[in-house]
């Protein structure tokens, strides 16, 4: 199991590679890159999309129980992103989104994982 510190290194790579990947694109657009960085234009690229896919995959998830307002999120150390969720249901999706882009799959486990227990939470308290 990875331990707090491993998670926070984890997600200050991940997200200064989502940086630099959004840096690189953005320049890729403005001047002509060598062609000895299209490999690294490619990558770049490619983690875009599977952090794009991961960041529309929480957002769903949080619009689907931010919806549901009979369902409350567990106090745990996963639950903390959602807790700290605006009241509107709109600027829950896109600081989930968002968050989950730059930080990757440590953040859409922790959202998994709180609305895994939210939703046990809720089947026992019926």
């Amino acid at each position: 199991m990875k331990t707090n510190s491993s998670t926070k290194r984890i997600k200050i790579v991940s997200t200064g590679a989502v940086l630099a990947a959004i840096v690189l694109q953005t320049l890729s657009l403005v001047i002509t890159m060598p062609v000895s960085l299209q490999p690294v234009l490619d990558v770049t690229k490619v983690l875009l999309i599977i952090h794009g896919i991961e960041g529309a995959i929480a957002s769903v998830l949080i619009l689907r129980y931010k919806l549901r307002p009979q369902q409350q999120f567990a106090s745990s150390a996963e639950s903390t992103l959602i807790e700290h969720l605006p009241e509107s249901t709109a600027l829950s999706v896109i600081k989930a989104g968002l968050y989950v882009f730059f930080v990757g799959t440590v953040g859409l486990t922790e959202i998994v994982r709180a609305v895994k227990s939210a939703a046990t939470k809720s089947l026992y308290s019926d």
